[in-house]
């Protein structure tokens, strides 16, 4: 008789192809840096900044909506932001970024028991991670001294940008990917 808990045990091949695709994605995230940076100054001037910052959660949705299991959100989003650490600017403190980003999204699908993967708890879960990143960059860069129009009009495009780049985007990958039939093996395929 199988263990209930067996099921939501990660395998070394889950945790290889987890472990691959948040690498890819900490490259992506190194080419994405030059997005920001040059859209930055003029989205900056209204209050746009974190537009293009959702991409970053990315890392946090893809993997675990692939194998489906405790862990992979924050441990795909650790990774991938630990590797565009290495290759950027930012270095090894993108790394506390990627922690909760991937908290964000792993509170969601745990809320949700690892069972749900509709669009709406995808774009929840892209929208938590956007969340708790602000959070951090509230504290860390002092947006305390900002106006709450600021703040909120920065934490909402930081959200939708997060629902557009990492949730819908995660899920018109995961479907192109399951057409391929190189997922078979995962619980997406199921």
């Amino acid at each position: 008789m199988q263990n209930k808990f067996s099921d939501k045990q990660i395998t070394i091949f889950e945790l290889m192809l987890v472990a691959v695709l948040a690498v890819g994605l900490g490259v992506a995230f190194w080419g994405w840096t030059f997005v920001y940076e040059f859209t930055k100054p003029f989205l900056k001037a209204f209050g746009l900044k974190y537009i293009t910052s959702g991409f970053w959660v990315l890392s946090a949705i893809l993997p675990a909506m692939i194998v489906r299991k405790p862990g992979v959100a924050l441990f795909s989003s650790v990774v991938a932001s630990l590797v565009e650490g290495m290759i950027t600017n930012w270095g090894f403190m993108a790394g506390l970024w990627g922690l909760v980003q991937g908290m964000g999204a792993e509170l969601i699908f745990a809320i949700f028991l690892y069972s749900r993967w509709q669009w709406p708890i995808i774009l929840l879960a892209s929208a938590m991670g956007a969340l708790c990143s602000y959070t951090l960059d509230y504290f860390y860069y002092g947006y305390s001294s900002l106006s709450m129009e600021i703040n909120l009009l920065q934490v909402s495009s930081f959200v939708f940008s997060s629902m557009v780049f990492a949730g819908i985007l995660s899920i018109i990958i995961a479907r192109k990917l399951l057409k391929t039939g190189l997922l078979s093996g995962f619980k997406i395929a199921r």
